[in-house]
């Protein structure tokens, strides 16, 4: 059963006066759906999750663990492994520590073919 509209007005001259009184009661600093002309660049609002590991205690942490290790172990995943290499603890191993070793570990490779593992252990090898 289909419900039945709620009219305020029964004709045209009382929709009409129902629009107007509206009309005369609207703000639009009230109206959270009012398009206004916007800048065509607005800075964007960083999120939290991108400030992560931007701290200089972790890192600070991270240099102590690195300190006291002789063997580093790297842990890449296979479907992404340049997306989760960490080249500046590469070079800082390079640089300031050369006499520690850096190994990689390529985890989840159950999830790509064996011919893209291997071509990641050959690039990884080099």
């Amino acid at each position: 059963q289909r419900k039945k509209p709620h009219l305020t007005a029964g004709d045209m001259e009382g929709m009409i006066e129902v629009a107007q009184s509206q009309t005369e009661m609207y703000d639009m600093e009230k109206d959270k759906d009012l398009v206004t002309d916007e800048p065509d660049f607005r800075p964007e609002t960083r999120e939290c999750i991108f400030n992560k590991g931007q701290s200089k205690r972790i890192w600070n942490e991270l240099y102590k663990v690195v300190d006291s290790s002789d063997v580093v172990i790297q842990v890449l995943d296979a479907r992404d492994p340049q997306g989760t290499r960490s080249r500046h603890i590469e070079h800082y191993l390079c640089k300031e520590k050369p006499h520690k070793h850096l190994v990689f570990l390529l985890n989840k490779c159950d999830l790509v073919p064996t011919w893209v593992t291997k071509q990641w252990v050959t690039i990884l090898s080099a």
